[in-house]
């Protein structure tokens, strides 16, 4: 019996889990690149300006201060140079040009004072902080720095402060040198406009670079995505002109190396949709070369019993004639549908197996009395979840091809069994059987055995091959026990199959 070698039609596991269906649906389409990018870029960008700022202010601020507190430095020695002592007392000559020159500026307001070690005031304005003797009063709170303290041994000690100084706040230095013997506390102190305005321009700056990179980071967004998705508007292009029939893999060359795996899986998509038009052209070629022969036949008996009414071998001849053809009809209809065999467990019912097989028991007998066939079967209650249709058709298949080319005399047996968690369905022969080289071509869609002794189509294997894959089961044949003749082996999940069944239910 023209049955298939030990090839297997194995239904492999199904990806589409409730979780990644849930992922997929809720998963957001249309999303812009330009967006999505700029999503990316703000976080980052952001912290690397408010950075940026926080430093770039501290900087400034440092390079400012240290610049004007070395001209308060320079002012306060040219002070302490004009001291002398006169009389065992410490005077400092600056008339009142000097004294105006000293405190000349478009922009602050300086002031200026020098005490001796005993606090007696020698020049300058009086309440100027701080107070270099302790224990005495000042107008105002100060805050030194004692970052900027310098001392060498060669030298005298320069502090610089902060401070407030009728209701200005001050920035001054304060130092402590030795005239002939005599020391004396030279203070300097300024208004902080020209440090300010120092600030607030080196901040523009730094603001304008800022701009500047936001507006070419902009420009990259808007402009540069567009210049660099020109590769697949070409690419869409090219697919958009293409005739239904043309599924020539894309060129890798032509698009940008960041989405050749995408195009990997296009072309890949492709050559399947190439491979299923090509069968399924072959198909429709085979199916059209397998009908013509019973349409033409038909049509022959059709004209004989025209012409010769009386004629009852014409009649019956017609008659074999339309069950061919509608034999085929249906083989043709149950191949195609057991091709979408991945939507079968998704749609399958309770099926009981040996009631299918009671229905059929009687068009089977009816065929092994005609040939003198002994016929036997064994089956048991085998309950599983499946296309009703399609079992009934994989049964079918499995005995007619059996009871077709088993000879006169020989034997035919089915056995219907479940053993654990599998259902195991033998069909076997003592016919002429089929050699090792054939048997997994026997599978293929219109194949039939160069000698083979009866008629047929050659689709009940391939639809028995297609119908145990989509119920992810096996199908295998072997030799007979007694060395002639064939055994076909199918093996059905019933488990698996009942608790897909179950999940349905609830």
């Amino acid at each position: 019996m023209p049955t298939a070698s030990a090839s297997k039609a194995g239904g492999g596991s199904h990806s589409g889990e409730p979780g990644s269906e849930v992922g997929a649906t809720t998963r957001r389409a249309g999303t812009s690149l330009r967006r999505s990018l700029l999503r990316a870029l703000v976080l980052p960008i952001a912290a690397a300006l408010l950075t940026g700022g926080v430093f770039g202010y501290r900087a400034a601020e440092k390079v400012v201060s240290s610049a004007y507190d070395q001209s308060l430095s320079n002012l306060a020695n040219g002070i302490a140079n004009r001291a002398r002592v006169e009389n065992g007392e410490i005077t400092i000559t600056l008339s009142p040009e000097a004294d105006a020159l000293l405190r000349t500026d478009t922009v602050d307001n300086i002031y200026f004072r020098v005490r001796d070690d005993f606090g007696r005031i020698i020049a300058g304005d009086a309440d100027l902080p701080p107070p270099e003797i302790p224990g005495s009063d000042s107008p105002a709170p100060s805050r030194e720095t004692p970052a900027s303290d310098e001392a060498t041994a060669s030298g005298p000690r320069i502090s610089f402060f902060d401070a407030h100084f009728r209701d200005q706040t001050i920035r001054g230095v304060r130092f402590h040198p030795i005239v002939d013997g005599q020391g004396i506390y030279v203070t300097v102190a300024e208004t902080l406009g020209k440090r300010r305005a120092a600030i607030r321009d080196l901040l523009l700056g730094f603001g304008l670079a800022v701009f500047l990179v936001l507006a070419a980071i902009a420009a990259v967004v808007r402009y540069g995505i567009t210049s660099g998705l020109a590769s697949l508007d070409h690419l869409q292009s090219e697919l958009a002109d293409r005739s239904g029939e043309d599924l020539a893999p894309v060129d890798l060359n032509q698009v940008p190396v960041e989405i050749h795996a995408l195009v990997r899986a296009l072309n890949a998509l492709l050559t399947r949709l190439q491979d299923a038009h090509t069968a399924q052209r072959e198909f429709l070629q085979n199916a059209a070369h397998q009908l013509r022969t019973p349409l033409a036949g038909l049509q022959v008996q059709v004209e004989l019993l025209r012409s010769q009414q009386t004629d009852q071998t014409v009649a019956e001849n017609l008659r074999q004639s339309v069950k061919r053809v509608t034999r085929l009809a249906n083989q043709l209809l149950a191949l195609a549908r057991a091709e979408g065999g991945q939507h079968l467990m998704a749609n399958a019912s309770s099926v009981d197996l040996a009631k299918l097989i009671d229905e059929m028991l009687d068009d089977w007998l009816r065929i092994a009395d005609e040939k003198k066939i002994d016929f036997g079967m064994q089956r048991d209650l085998s309950t599983m979840a499946g296309d009703p249709t399609l079992l009934r058709e994989l049964i079918a298949n499995l005995v007619d091809n059996a009871l077709k080319y088993t000879p006169a005399g020989g034997q035919v047996t089915l056995r219907c069994e479940r053993v654990a968690d599998v259902v195991e369905i033998d069909v076997s022969d003592n016919g002429p059987g089929i050699p090792e080289h054939e048997r997994e071509r026997v599978f293929e869609r219109f194949h039939r055995l160069p000698d083979a002794p009866a008629t047929g189509s050659g689709l009940g294997l391939a639809i028995a091959r297609e119908t145990v894959g989509g119920h992810r089961g096996s199908i295998a044949i072997v030799g007979a026990a007694d060395g002639e003749g064939t055994c076909v082996q199918v093996r059905l999940p019933a488990k698996p199959a009942t608790a897909s069944l179950a999940s349905r239910s609830a």
